[in-house]
């Protein structure tokens, strides 16, 4: 015996009931098939969720980065400057010392 809506009627069955046993089959399958989309939707909507709290994360750790004070070239290169020349006023004195 085949479940399809569309299979042969009954024998026997006047024609008004077979089609209300058809509509009903149709139904039944109707009614599984939005289940099963509803499930897929409820999946997706997790999925989404996941996401946006992923994103979330990442932009709160992006900020703590930006906030965060960082050397520039600009300062590292003033350090490398400075150092150079605390060295080059040092070095006299170093040399009468040790000479």
């Amino acid at each position: 015996m085949t479940t399809s809506p569309f299979a042969e009627p009954p024998p026997g069955g006047n024609d008004g009931t077979t089609v209300l046993i058809m509509l009903a089959r149709v139904e039944g399958k109707l009614d599984v098939i939005a289940a099963q989309h509803s499930a897929k939707l409820d999946e997706h909507a997790r999925r989404l969720d996941d996401h946006g709290r992923r994103v979330d994360e990442v932009d709160d750790r992006v900020r703590q980065l930006e906030i965060r004070p960082t050397v520039t070239p600009a300062k590292m290169l003033t350090a490398v400057v400075g150092a150079t020349a605390v060295i080059a006023a040092v070095s006299p004195f170093l040399d009468r010392l040790y000479s």
